[in-house]
């Protein structure tokens, strides 16, 4: 077709849609309008003339056949031209990236992509028009670019890619030669993490053509991969965990995914992948192994013939805590769900709760404190004294009871300290209690009506909804069907209280069914680094009463409630690492009592392979980011690594924190194996250029011919002598030829 468009028009389709048609005649072309106009009447008067020859209708059509034929010479005459630029020969570099990262070895049906992208580079018809015009500058890319003399035969691969940090490196020579464009062969595959949009848009500011070559397949019947596995990276001992794992597949199958933790064993689960979805996400369930740090593998059943299978495993690292988290829970009349909820606490060795019961107007009783000092005034003023707990429980109290700089604390202690809040019905709570009005209800999770009563006593059944039934803290039952069996067997509530509307980003976790329908009992939403909640019932006590009394469903549901309501809370002293390009960083955050970052403290970060000796790192203030320290380190070997640092003042020892972390060694070329066709086009068009299948690249000198950058010359190529023109010539005067003939009028 190309070759087509040529023949009859001279030039290529890329030459006009770059180009711009105009006349180079010795006269101006309102002179041409003139003379078009000109010959269309004298044409109409004399066909008007010969009109005792042909009927009026017959005589249009051959005035219309003679004066666009007449039109026609007298535009050839006008001398029409393509004006176009394009780039000078032998003045301008075209860069030449070829991707050397492991996958590029995979091996296709006939040959590995990296043996594709050779020969296309090397001896291809493109290789030689590029050759011809331009000076060409030769890269490899993986982790690092590298410039080279030639591509030889078959270049080693390496174990990542960061294919925006090549296409920045070779950019830069735009500041001292003329680099007109760039081409790369690669699948598209980036694993460095640094390819996002800042990256993208610098890369688009050089104003530089990128011309991608798509290497591999987009599908892959073949493979299954384990793309992701989402799991919290805290837990505490004796509760469950749901791992999220999504599963990229190309065919409907059928597989298996097993939890290890090292060589033991901790679940598993069948997973049906169906046709027509590219990823399909599951959850998966397992008990929490005792404290310390796990290193958990994620495998996949391979499918029948699969031939790489390393991409079907995956490892997290789980921090199990054998630390206390401390809820404080004010409590504004005595009442049932106070004395069973301290009850289902007590013997929880991951939780203690302390208590604020109200027992007179100005006097509490409290329970659970560290000293005789601790909450001796009522509920804390300070931010140190409030931010030491780490979740917070508002019972049957009226907002009023709680003076504005208190309900700001309370806010503070959400959005900055990234605490838990959690309001409890009551008929002195939530809209009864006039916190609809109050200072935090843009912090809680659903709008709250105080002009009417809202508290029901009322008996309705609770029921987990289907974001609840995937919820750890809401699980009685690994077996998702036992589970909701459990959730439908237990006792009725007694009461419950009316919520407004919910929140944008609220959720809900449990619901009831009672007199009023269907309403929202336990939701939740994040709000700044914390999270608030509302259980929207005093009565969960009727379980323990409704139950034989060695039933556990009341305790397990608060014990595994308040876990959840902790377990990700964050420290005032947190590490945490990132790995890129075969090198890990440490950051680590510091924060005083009121979670206000610290800038006079140093720390001392001690890496500890499985193998080798401990490495020691002084981790460095990040620039601009007060109470943020961080280092970097290259691993010697793939492996688990246990990061122990501690924070000083001067000489003085302040705090600990410790984490552990999985390195593989070039494991991430083995995910992603299918082509990245989404990373190539954003980058071509981002940047001007074309994304090109290895396949049909006829077009691709052409185009580069006509890039917009580098130094460039202005051509008029003529189009008069096209043969388009001298063909349509002949056909408009044979078509009047055919049509008197048929009149019988010649």
């Amino acid at each position: 077709m190309l070759a087509v468009f040529e023949f009859f028009l001279k030039h290529s389709p890329e030459a006009f849609s770059k180009g711009e048609v105009i006349l180079t005649g010795m006269l101006p072309v309102w002179v041409l309008w003139c003379t078009l106009a000109a010959l269309a009447l004298l044409t109409a008067v004399w066909l008007v003339w010969r009109r005792q020859v042909l009927e009026p209708r017959r005589l249009l059509l051959i005035w219309m056949l003679q004066t666009a034929m007449l039109g026609l010479l007298a535009i050839l005459v006008w001398q029409p031209a393509l004006r176009i630029d394009q780039l000078r020969t032998g003045d301008n570099i075209v860069a030449l990236l070829l991707d050397v990262s492991g996958s590029m070895s995979y091996a296709e049906p006939d040959e590995s992509r990296l043996e594709t992208a050779l020969a296309l580079l090397n001896e291809s018809d493109l290789s030689q028009a590029l050759e011809s015009r331009y000076t060409i500058r030769r890269y490899l890319f993986a982790g690092d670019t590298q410039a080279v003399d030639s591509f030889g035969e078959k270049p080693g691969t390496a174990g990542s890619t960061s294919l925006g940090d090549a296409l920045l490196q070779v950019m830069g020579l735009s500041r001292s030669a003329s680099l007109a464009a760039i081409v790369v062969a690669s699948d598209g595959s980036d694993n460095s993490g640094r390819l996002d949009r800042t990256m993208l848009s610098q890369i688009a500011a050089f104003g530089i053509p990128v011309h991608t070559i798509g290497m591999g397949r987009e599908e892959m019947p073949e493979d299954l991969e384990l793309e992701e596995v989402l799991l919290p990276e805290r837990a505490l001992p004796g509760t469950s965990l749901s791992a999220s794992v999504a599963v990229r597949h190309d065919v409907a199958a059928s597989t298996r995914i097993k939890i290890y933790d090292g060589e033991k064993f901790l679940a598993a689960r069948d997973l049906e992948l169906p046709e027509g979805t590219a990823v399909t996400t599951a959850m998966v369930d397992f008990s929490v192994p005792d404290k310390g740090h796990h290193d958990l593998r994620f495998t996949l059943e391979n499918l029948p013939g699969e031939r790489d299978i390393r991409n079907n495993s995956r490892s997290r690292v789980l921090d199990v805590s054998d630390r206390t988290y401390r809820i404080l829970y004010i409590e504004g009349e005595p009442r049932w769900e106070y004395k069973f909820l301290r009850r289902a606490l007590e013997d929880d060795p991951s939780v203690n709760l302390v208590t604020l019961l109200r027992v007179s107007t100005n006097k509490f009783y409290r329970q659970g404190i560290e000293n005789p000092d601790e909450l001796e005034d009522g509920f804390p003023t300070e931010k140190t004294a409030l931010f030491k707990f780490d979740a917070l429980i508002i019972g049957s109290i009226e907002a009023p009871y709680f003076s504005r700089e208190q309900q700001d604390l309370i806010r503070d202690f959400v959005s900055i300290r990234g605490g838990s809040l959690m309001m409890l019905a009551g008929p002195n709570g939530l809209g009864d209690g006039g916190w609809g009005n109050s200072g935090l209800s843009e912090v809680l999770p659903a709008r709250l009506d105080t002009a009417v009563p809202s508290f029901r006593r009322e008996r309705a059944r609770v029921a987990p909804t289907a974001i609840g039934r995937t919820a750890p803290m809401l699980r009685f039952s690994d077996d998702p069907d036992e589970n909701l069996t459990e959730w439908n067997e237990l006792p009725e509530i007694a009461d419950y209280q009316i919520l407004g509307a919910l929140r944008p980003a609220a959720v809900s976790l449990l619901n009831i069914r009672g007199q009023q329908g269907e309403q929202p009992l336990l939701i939740m939403q994040p709000y700044g680094r914390g999270h608030s909640y509302i259980l929207a019932t005093g009565g969960i006590w009727r379980w323990q009463m409704g139950l034989p009394v060695e039933d556990m469903h009341h305790e397990t549901f608060w014990r595994q409630l308040s876990r959840g309501l902790v377990t990700n809370v964050p420290d005032r002293f947190e590490l945490s690492t990132r790995i890129a390009d075969d090198r890990i960083s440490i950051q680590a955050r510091l924060l005083d009592e009121s979670y206000e970052p610290v800038r006079d403290l140093s720390v001392t970060a001690v890496v500890s392979p499985e193998e080798g000796e401990p490495v020691t790192l002084e981790l460095q203030p990040a620039p601009e980011q007060p109470g943020l320290l961080q280092a970097e380190f290259t691993p010697e070997s793939p492996g688990l690594y246990q990061i122990d640092a501690i924070s000083r003042r001067g000489d003085l020892p302040m705090e600990s924190s410790a984490l552990a972390l999985r390195y593989d060694r070039g494991d991430a070329e083995h995910f992603g194996l299918r082509q990245d066709r989404t990373t190539l086009e954003t980058i071509a068009d981002l940047t001007g250029g074309s994304y090109w299948q290895p396949d049909n690249l006829d077009q691709l000198p052409d185009v580069i011919r006509h890039s917009g950058a580098g130094i460039t010359e202005q051509l008029l190529l003529p189009l008069w002598n096209a043969p388009v023109f001298f063909i349509l010539l002949l056909l408009l005067k044979g078509a009047e030829w055919l049509l008197r003939r048929s009149w019988r009028t010649i």
